[in-house]
């Protein structure tokens, strides 16, 4: 493991809050790395470069703007000389501690996928998980994007040391509690850092922009949720972040849950842990003059924490897609459907919705985030291989654009290549190699439109075509 010592701003030994300009990366170690096809090998199959997986400790700011130390994870490209764009991916709910990018969770593979296709991917722990102390304030608008937006900030400090290039393009993603997230980092960027950074496209997936309206349900219904430790987790973390919101648990929670539910979220137990002793009906757990004032008064205290969080209340100036499923039985479609209404009533030009079909919250992650990550191929800049101009001008070029059966690569000075086909989802339909210009056979592709990817190691780039019948 290599691991770097860097001297942050000592501003943060002194109570103060860290200034935007100041350092913020504490330390990095590099975790994994990962060949070309090693990255195939585990499953990414349009890998067009290795990766390297560092985690990164740096400086935040908690809820009341006080230093606090924040980790995260990093994936480099390696093998090429492209200029990167950045994509941040803000991971779903999580309670244990150590289940978060930094150790290599689960969702640390959206990394690979992105970092394996050019991207310089950046998954923030959130505060208080990693190496960060206290309790996670979960569903937290402005810490999520304070967390999200410092790991930024880190990021481009270690490229910049390193000598990694970068293009200046920003992307923005996130499934479940990281569609909040990915929401809450864009309106950050755009109300109070314009001037520092510039989204080019942020795709939440799933995330309860509606907290205090169509999520807030939950609170108040009598029937079964199939993750009951949301609600204590959001009832924990807003009394931590909003004072006065309660004294103590025994004010919201009824006995026994009261001293149940507290120490099961010290970040060493897991949800099934918390669902063990929750009742299938989460409102159960709460005191009934609770339940009973939060139903009636639209100004309940705790009604308006979580207003504070909803996220849909102002203009998106960058692209935004979100994607969603029908049948999500976790973070009901309702949230993505009043935001999009909200949005669109309030001007925004580039705010559109995915619904990706009647999937329940887990199945929608995959091909959500398929599809997510071919937008931002999409989207995604060129390598800009520019130490050849005359080549730089000329790139790849794909023919004909409608095909019953054979496609041509064609470019003047073009060397060995690798492509991928991605149908309108996302998924990766067919892939290959070839030793330079030459022809891809895509006959077996059912009809209709799909996408193509070419890498050659200096650049990519992406060129639709039609599969005629």
């Amino acid at each position: 493991m290599r691991f770097h010592i860097h001297l942050a701003a000592g501003i943060a030994l002194c109570g103060m809050p860290l200034a935007h300009h100041a350092q913020v990366l504490i330390s990095d170690s590099l975790l994994l790395t990962f060949t070309q096809q090693e990255l195939i090998d585990t499953g990414v199959g349009n890998a067009i470069n290795g990766i390297e997986v560092y985690r990164l400790k740096y400086w935040s700011t908690d809820a009341d703007g006080q230093p606090i130390v924040a980790s995260g994870a990093m994936m480099v490209p390696t093998g090429d000389t492209c200029y990167h764009s950045i994509a941040c991916y803000m991971h779903g709910t999580i309670l244990e501690k150590e289940a978060v990018p930094s150790r290599l969770s689960q969702e640390a593979l959206v990394g690979y996928y992105l970092s394996g296709i050019g991207f310089v991917s950046a998954l923030p722990d959130y505060l208080g998980l990693g190496d960060s102390p206290g309790l996670h304030p979960y569903v937290h608008a402005a810490t999520e994007a304070s967390a999200s937006i410092d790991l930024l900030r880190a990021v481009r400090e270690w490229c910049d040391a390193q000598g990694v290039p970068l293009n200046g393009q920003l992307f923005l993603a996130g499934y479940s509690q990281g569609g909040h997230a990915c929401m809450a980092t864009h309106r950050a960027i755009e109300q109070q850092f314009a001037t520092e950074f510039t989204v080019t496209a942020s795709a939440p997936c799933s995330g309860p922009y509606d907290v205090s309206g169509v999520q807030a349900q939950v609170m108040v219904d009598t029937v079964p949720y199939p993750a009951p430790y949301y609600l204590p987790y959001v009832v924990l973390a807003y009394g931590s972040v909003y004072p006065g919101l309660f004294n103590s648990p025994s004010e919201v929670f009824k006995a026994p849950w009261d001293t149940l539910l507290p120490p099961l979220f010290d970040g060493t137990h897991g949800s099934g842990d918390v669902d063990a002793v929750m009742p299938s009906v989460p409102s159960t757990v709460l005191q009934d003059s609770v339940l009973q004032a939060f139903a009636i008064d639209p100004l309940h205290p705790f009604r308006l924490a979580l207003a504070d969080n909803d996220l849909y209340g102002w203009v998106p100036q960058a692209p935004v897609r979100m994607h969603y499923c029908n049948a999500d039985d976790h973070v009901f479609a309702g949230n993505t459907q009043v935001a999009l209404q909200a949005f669109q009533l309030a001007g925004a030009q580039e705010v559109s919705a995915v619904d990706m079909g009647a999937l329940d919250h887990g199945a929608c992650a995959f091909p959500a985030l398929l599809a997510v990550r071919a937008w931002l191929m999409d989207l995604q800049a060129e390598c800009a291989w520019t130490d050849v101009p005359e080549l730089a001008e000329r790139g790849w070029e794909v023919m004909p654009t409608a095909t019953s059966g054979t496609l041509h690569l064609v470019h003047p000075f073009g060397g060995p290549l690798s492509w991928s086909a991605h149908d309108q989802r996302g998924a990766v339909v067919s892939m290959g190699r070839l030793d330079g210009p030459g022809m891809v056979d895509v006959s077996s592709l059912p009809a209709g439109l799909y996408v193509l990817t070419i890498a050659d190691g200096r650049r990519r780039s992406v060129h639709r075509f039609l599969r005629m019948p």
